[in-house]
């Protein structure tokens, strides 16, 4: 039974981390990822808009499954957004960010659960 456990071990010591982490952390959509326990977030910031793409293992989260908003604070003062259902499983909203910001993303589910992220624009 020990020779097993060692050779389990062993075993177990060659298999890279990553392949043991749940999500995509490559940018499906150009923008800046972030992962919170299971969910990865995607933010893409636009001239004119921001949109936001939520998967849980590797599945999207449908806009008709939940509900998005940004937090955004600037310069202390706080700004709450809502977000509509975009293209391609996204969330789309109408709003513009500057660099230096500080934007929370809120998804809360029909289920009532909710999950979270925080970016710090550069």
């Amino acid at each position: 039974m020990r020779k097993f456990a060692l050779a389990l071990i062993a075993m177990l010591a060659l298999v890279p981390a990553a392949s043991f982490a749940h999500g995509n952390m490559k940018p499906q959509h150009g923008g800046i990822v972030q992962m919170s326990g299971e969910t990865v977030f995607e933010l893409v910031v636009k001239p004119a808009s921001v949109e936001l793409y939520v998967s849980e293992d590797d599945d999207a989260v449908a806009p008709a499954d939940a509900t998005a908003n940004l937090v955004i604070t600037v310069g202390g003062k706080e700004t709450d957004v809502p977000m509509s259902a975009g293209a391609n499983n996204g969330f789309v909203a109408q709003t513009t960010l500057s660099k230096g910001a500080s934007v929370g993303v809120v998804v809360k589910y029909k289920n009532g659960s909710k999950t979270f992220t925080t970016y710090t624009l550069k």
